[in-house]
């Protein structure tokens, strides 16, 4: 699509997210829509249908002089923007649904004119973008999607895309970067880890899928099944996570903004009350009224469940153990990777079993 570099201004914009200075001055163009889709198409909701009058492409084709541009390529919106406005509202509502309360500090737009390497990689989207087009019938299936991290990886990846590192963060999908999809952003917001300020960021992705596949958690897939496949999803009805393959994270996933935000209430011990509360039996809901790991110690546990699980299913619960001890995850995370991997009714037998004879242990 042609790029109409239509109106020039000045203004002043951070030079990084999530701080008040490094202010400098950017000239910057209003753009005709440089890639198909918009916002509205995820983002729904009473003000979808003024999300495409902001002009959700980006320009990847004017050249900037390199003195006006900071390093990152990223334009702080204005809090009366009214795209600012749209993203903030949908992702503290999102939160505020799962019983999180969040205030947006800030919102950056990532421009890709930072250099030619970020103009290449819009170009390199939208390449994609018509081809999946051509080859799927018109509909190349483009979703917004989310990232966190702590503020150095979201800053790598701007300048310098997605890496092993953003790969192997993702616990049981090992061959492609995970990203939370737009209702459901919970996973990102655990994975943002807050800076010196208390701040946390988050990526707002569009992410190319194409034609999706199901790839379960522990799958050694490395990329499409066959040529009728693009991506993966955990849920081809209602999906809460894309898998994007490493051979094409960084021309499939457009990082195009960054929300720099602060949680009010606990993130993670909300999250580890669902995962050890939430236990479902047959579809009907079993309260537990402790943790897993006050009723039983890990190790304990792993060598109970080793009478029981092949030795591949014993060795990715300890690394996910592994990862808790060494602060990779969150408790939350490793206490739901081991329900996956077990199963919430063999789980309950071994911790059932295991009370019973402490508590024989202690009459006796």
């Amino acid at each position: 699509m042609i790029i109409n570099n239509t109106v020039e201004e000045e203004e002043e914009v951070s030079s990084s997210f999530g701080t008040k200075g490094g202010v400098y001055k950017h000239t910057h163009v209003v753009i005709e829509r440089s890639v198909s889709g918009d916002l509205s198409g995820n983002l729904s909701g009473d003000d979808s249908s003024s999300v495409s009058d902001c002009e959700s492409g980006v320009s990847g084709t004017r050249v900037v002089e390199p003195d006006s541009i900071g390093i990152t390529g990223l334009v702080r919106l204005d809090e009366s923007d009214k795209l600012c406005g749209i993203i903030g509202k949908k992702f503290v509502s999102r939160l505020s649904e799962i019983g999180i309360d969040a205030v947006v500090d800030c919102i950056h737009r990532n421009m890709f004119n930072a250099n030619v390497i970020s103009q290449a990689r819009i170009s390199s989207f939208q390449i994609f973008v018509k081809a999946l087009q051509k080859r799927n019938g018109g509909d190349a299936n483009i979703k917004y999607a989310w990232f966190g991290g702590s503020k150095d990886e979201i800053n790598n990846i701007i300048i310098h895309g997605f890496g092993h590192d953003n790969i192997m963060k993702n616990d049981g999908f090992n061959h492609g970067v995970v990203l939370s999809a737009d209702h459901s952003p919970l996973d990102s917001v655990e994975a943002a880890i807050a800076d010196e300020d208390g701040i946390k960021h988050i990526l707002l992705c569009r992410v190319l899928l194409g034609k999706t596949e199901v790839v379960n958690r522990g799958s050694m897939q490395s990329h499409p099944s066959s040529d009728d496949y693009q991506s993966g999803v955990d849920d081809l009805v209602s999906p809460k996570k894309y898998i994007v393959w490493s051979s094409q994270m960084n021309t499939h996933i457009l990082p195009e903004f960054v929300i720099s935000f602060k949680t009010l209430t606990s993130v993670n011990s909300r999250s580890l009350q669902e995962c050890d509360q939430g236990v479902k039996l047959d579809g009907v809901p079993v309260r537990v009224k402790k943790p897993v790991s006050p009723w039983m110690p890990i190790p304990e546990l792993i060598a109970a469940l080793s009478e029981f699980l092949p030795p591949k299913a014993i060795k990715e619960i300890t690394q996910f153990r592994r990862n808790f001890i060494e602060h990779k995850i969150p408790r939350c995370d490793m206490i739901r990777g081991i329900r996956q991997i077990t199963g919430d009714r063999l789980l309950l037998m071994v911790l059932k079993n295991f009370n019973e004879q402490r508590g024989r242990k202690r009459s006796g």
